[in-house]
């Protein structure tokens, strides 16, 4: 699976939670806190449907070094292809 299949679906994963239009665009700089309002609890979610949509497993350690967009996509295309 390509590094722009992952982000793509990464980034409807995170517009869908945190509630954001479809128009807008998610940047690998963006803090998932500040810029996004992903909270500990969203976070959870989005760890949850990301492993759903691309059916991987990131286990319970995986969100506590997410701090922007970037961290997740590269832990997850980590994961995806290793």
């Amino acid at each position: 699976m390509s590094e722009n299949v992952i982000d793509g679906r990464i980034s409807e994963v995170l517009k869908q939670i945190a509630e954001l239009p479809e128009s807008f665009e998610i940047t690998a700089d963006q803090d998932l806190k500040t810029d996004l309002n992903i909270d500990s609890l969203k976070l959870i979610d989005v760890v949850v449907q990301v492993e759903a949509v691309l059916d991987v497993e990131l286990g319970d350690e995986f969100s506590r070094d997410l701090v922007t967009v970037g961290d997740l996509q590269r832990h997850v295309s980590e994961r995806v292809g290793g």
